[in-house]
């Protein structure tokens, strides 16, 4: 059994594609019209936005950690692109970390393991 994806729910699906895509440089793999939009990472593990419309699908208070090998590299580009950073850079035992909120308050993590 291996982790496929897992999907995030928007109010807004343009205004998170272009959270994901233009400002964190995510790469799309599959886009269903204004409905739905997967994201695929090198892995290939994907992250899917779902526009919100049933009741259960609420968007927000979700998190996602994304490993990755050059964090200061990548936390300075996201800081010239005015993402706003949630947590600062940051050693922890487990490794060195950051993170931003979404544009539905979902908190992404990007992380360095020791």
């Amino acid at each position: 059994m291996d982790f496929d994806s897992a999907v995030f729910y928007t109010n807004d699906l343009q205004k998170a594609i272009d959270f994901y895509q233009g400002l964190l440089g995510f790469k799309i793999e599959y886009r269903q019209e204004d409905r739905y939009v997967s994201f695929v990472f090198p892995n290939g593990i994907r992250l899917g936005i779902k526009k919100a419309v049933e009741k259960r699908e609420k968007p927000g208070l979700q998190t996602i950690i994304i490993a990755l090998e050059d964090i200061e590299g990548f936390y300075r580009e996201i800081k010239k692109k005015n993402v706003e950073i949630y947590t600062g850079l940051k050693d922890e035992s487990w490794g060195k970390t950051f993170s931003v909120l979404d544009t539905d308050n979902n908190r992404i993590e990007f992380l360095k393991r020791y």
